[in-house]
This record gives C-alpha cells, sequence and structure tokens, in this order.
C-alpha cells in the first residue's frame, strides 16, 4: 500500500529530516561489500500494531509496519533480553536486523530500525511474570551498550488467549513542561504480548526497535532539554483475541 502525501519529521544531530512515505514489498539491502533482495513478510509486515496516538502513514508507524523501503541493512547488532518480577527468566541475546533508510537528499542519516525475531525462544516467545520489568539492551557491532530499554508493565488482568501490546518512546523533550518547543523521538521500542490458554504471559513474534545513528547530545544548559521516556499501551480495549 502506498502511502502518499505524508511528511514526517525525524531529529538526527542538528537537521530534521522531511520525506514522503513509499511502499515496501521489496526490501533492497546494499552493504559496503554486497547487494541483495530479499523478500520476508514475517520482517516488515503490518503486524505492529498502530500506535493509539499516531496518525497512519507518519513516520512511526511508516517505518514499524515497512511502508518505507530501506536502502540498506547493517549486521552485528545484538540484545539481551530480561525480566523481573515473581521471577526472573534467563536472560537471552539474539541478533538485530538494523535497517536504515534514504529519507533526504543531502544524505543526512537516517535512523536504524531494527528488528528482532523472537522465534528462536519456541513458538510461544519469551515467558516473563504478570508484572514487572522488561530490559532489552542493545548493542551495536562492537558490543558497546547503545541504549537499554527499561518497560514497566502490569498485565495482571489479561485474559487467557489474548495480546497487546506497550510501545515505549525516549523524547528530547524541552525542560520547561509549558515550552511550545518540539519534541524529539531519539528512541523507540514495540513490545508484543500475548497469554497463553493457561494465563501465562510471553514476549512473542518480535521485538522492533528505532534508535538514531549519530551520536549528538543536546547540551541540556545550552538547549534546555532532557531525555525523557514515556510508555503507552491500546486502550478500550486493552487487550484483543489472539488471532
Amino acid at each position: 500500500m502506498l502511502v502518499a502525501n505524508t511528511l514526517c519529521r525525524f531529529f538526527h544531530g542538528a537537521a530534521l529530516i522531511h520525506f514522503s512515505a513509499i511502499s515496501c514489498s521489496k526490501l533492497t539491502l546494499q552493504s559496503e561489500d554486497n547487494c541483495k533482495t530479499i523478500e520476508d513478510p514475517k520482517i516488515l509486515s503490518t503486524s505492529a500494531p498502530a500506535s493509539t496516538n499516531c496518525l497512519l502513514g507518519n513516520f512511526e508507524e511508516s517505518v514499524l509496519n515497512g511502508r518505507i523501503e530501506p536502502v540498506g541493512v547493517v549486521e552485528g547488532f545484538t540484545v539481551e533480553i530480561g525480566a523481573g518480577g515473581t521471577f526472573c527468566p534467563k536472560h537471552v541475546t539474539l541478533p538485530v536486523i538494523a535497517y536504515f533508510f534514504q529519507l533526504s537528499d543531502d544524505n543526512a542519516p537516517s535512523p536504524y530500525l531494527g528488528y528482532v525475531n523472537l522465534e528462536p525462544l519456541g513458538r510461544r516467545g519469551y515467558h516473563i511474570p504478570r508484572t514487572g520489568t522488561v530490559q532489552v539492551t542493545l548493542f551495536n557491532p562492537n558490543k558497546t551498550v547503545v541504549k537499554m530499554f527499561v518497560v514497566m508493565y502490569d498485565l495482571s488482568d489479561m485474559p487467557a488467549n489474548c495480546q497487546t501490546f506497550l510501545r515505549q518512546r525516549t523524547m528530547y523533550t524541552p525542560v520547561d513542561t509549558n515550552s511550545s518547543d518540539p519534541s524529539y523521538l531519539r528512541y523507540l521500542i514495540h513490545l508484543r504480548f500475548q497469554s497463553s490458554k493457561s494465563g501465562k504471559i510471553y514476549l512473542h513474534t518480535d521485538i522492533r526497535l528505532i534508535f538514531a545513528r549519530d551520536k549528538f547530545e543536546f547540551d541540556p544548559q545550552v538547549a534546555n532539554y532532557e531525555l525523557r521516556s514515556f510508555t503507552e499501551g491500546p486502550e478500550n480495549p486493552k487487550f484483543s483475541p489472539k488471532r
């Protein structure tokens, strides 16, 4: 599906990048050594539910759902996944496919879309407590920490055989909450949860990430900005039956 006439913005360094979203049925992936074309509906599909407060076709939804065609992929990123609550499941390490995009004519660095396939953990996924904290630590190919996502959740009221999601954004926001200055997306994690017939809770299918490629940081004393994280999920209904 073509998402046309959509202008979006993402903050990278000091640049605001504007782009028009395009369809993504085929991914042409270029690296320094080769160029290949792949088709994998499991990787980029419409399976990531829409955000509760974002319009269809904006940057976030377009990237997460594969509506913008990537120009390349970087191998070597990994994540370590853990959780805590009434029990602590064993931490697992999985590879991340990191796609990047060309979103402007001046070749300003685009964000990465990171895709983590959870299928190696089994049919149900990664078993977690009904209430607790999910920790996902992202490492670059040099094994340096890029971002540690810590997402608190409470699924104690989740019925059996249901699914839901949580999305956490880390934003550069003005220190003054009454300021009219804009906020800028820096990191995002999209987690999908499902419950079994017996009521056990699992992270399932995949984890999707958006993270900046550059290392620019605001000087809060100069720019009056700071990093803040916001977590949200669906409401009315909070849960939906498993497909």
